[in-house]
């Protein structure tokens, strides 16, 4: 459970020594993960945004994914990419596959939407808003996630924000470095 959302959110937090984690909550609905977070990085919205779907090199973001790359395109033309994401949640490991189709507007938006016959999700869409900031971008970033595996009950909302917070704004530095 945290390695996806997790490595999701660390797409949206990649800048470098000048990010900042300006807010995140993570709140869970029945079996659906909710992440919201807000994050200043120095670097133009079209740096950002290009960093952001260079889906080919995530790995630089963040050692949880193993695996990220560009597939054939949906059958309505719309950019598609497959992930093999590694996390842990207290004692609690797994390997989560996904595959997602994109919706661009660029600079400013990326919607990613799981499909759930490709994905070890149910339910996934990620969201990223790119706005121009004093000092470069705040990356407005959210996450709905419904995993389609047994997660152990102890692995609360706590749990995944203690995760995130630990792992966010090291990723939100390595993008910033990536997008200049």
């Amino acid at each position: 459970m945290r390695c996806f959302t997790l490595i999701l959110f660390a797409l949206l937090l990649t800048p470098a020594v000048a990010a900042e984690l300006l807010s995140m909550d993570v709140s869970k609905e029945g079996a659906r993960v909710f992440v919201a977070a807000d994050v200043a990085v120095q670097a133009t919205p079209d740096e950002v945004y290009a960093a952001l779907v260079d889906y080919n090199n995530f790995s630089g973001w963040s050692q949880r994914y193993r695996d990220t790359s560009y597939i054939d395109s949906a059958a309505d033309g719309r950019p598609q990419v497959r992930s093999n994401i590694q996390g842990c949640v207290l004692f609690f490991c797994r390997n989560v596959g996904r595959v997602v189709v994109l919706d661009l507007e660029p600079p400013h938006y990326i919607r990613a939407t799981a499909n759930p016959d490709l994905s070890d999700v149910k339910y996934g869409v990620e969201q990223w808003w790119i706005e121009v900031a004093d000092k470069g971008s705040v990356v407005r970033y959210t996450h709905e996630v419904e995993f389609d595996f047994w997660v152990p009950p102890v692995v609360g909302v706590w749990a995944i924000r203690r995760s995130l917070q630990k792992d966010a704004l090291k990723a939100a530095e390595r993008i910033e470095l990536m997008a200049n």
